[in-house]
């Protein structure tokens, strides 16, 4: 018999001051076999991430409470001192963040976009997927996603 931890799927932290954001991510990589968890701000995250495991961080570098650098740093040293490699993702809009990805120690930057195709093969990346996109329930069948300004709109297709 498997241990209680390997039939956990691989846990994601998402760090998105948007909770709209926050929730499309989580639909969508929760489909394809991740357990999703997600903080509105930098002090939420670095909570979240000492009172349990997660396999991979999703990180917004626009947050309300607390710097890009600040927060990133804090998050290597909790991965440090507990001896594991935490993958970040940095996920923004803001394409100049991405000249300071080197000293951020971030594994992956992506630019923000109503297509989560990116993010997602880059969770795949680093993460095996539980599930295989066939096999994963189309949330979003019937549905468009729209991107006006730092919405996303949901249309009924």
């Amino acid at each position: 018999m498997l241990p209680e931890a390997e039939l956990l799927p691989p846990q994601v932290l998402v760090v998105d001051a948007n909770a709209r954001h926050c929730l499309l991510y989580r639909m969508e990589i929760e489909a394809h076999g991740y357990a999703v968890s997600c903080a509105h701000n930098g002090q939420d995250a670095l909570l979240k991430l000492q009172a349990r495991h997660f396999d991979l961080a999703v990180v917004d570098v626009s947050l309300p409470d607390i710097s890009a650098n600040d927060l990133l740093q804090q998050i290597s040293a909790c991965r440090d001192l507990e001896n594991r490699r935490l993958p970040i993702i940095i996920n923004t809009a803001y394409p100049y963040s991405q000249q300071q990805a080197s000293r951020w120690s971030a594994d992956a930057f992506l630019i923000k976009s109503s297509n989560l195709d990116g993010l997602l093969r880059k969770i795949m990346l680093f993460l095996k997927p539980q599930n295989l996109r066939s096999k994963a329930p189309n949330r979003f069948r019937g549905h468009r996603f729209f991107r006006q300004r730092d919405l996303f709109i949901d249309c009924i297709v």
